[in-house]
């Protein structure tokens, strides 16, 4: 499991924050396109699921204006299976 190296408070790698989470009133403390180091050597970018996303790991397209992210393509990697309107931090290689 990663963690932050980045020197910001409240940056949780490993969970994601559901719709209904934050339809049931749950905080998101970070913005859309905020972007850290992880333990692990990669860069990591919070991002909002634009469509479904069927398995961790599953590769994706973050959107660079809207921070949304689509299952088709693209460099990062999604943390966990994800719903549309879930958040959460998804992973890309750093070189």
């Amino acid at each position: 499991m990663a963690y932050s190296v980045t020197p910001l408070v409240g940056i949780d790698l490993v969970n994601t924050v559901t719709a209904v989470q934050i339809t049931a009133g749950y905080p998101i403390n970070q913005l859309l396109g905020v972007q850290v180091w992880g333990s692990d050597g990669l860069r990591y970018v919070f991002a909002k699921a634009a469509a479904v996303i069927t398995a961790p790991n599953t590769v994706c397209t973050v959107d660079a204006s809207a921070f949304t992210v689509t299952a088709s393509g693209g460099a990062y990697t999604a943390p966990a299976t994800m719903a549309i309107g879930d958040y959460g931090w998804f992973s890309k290689a750093s070189v």
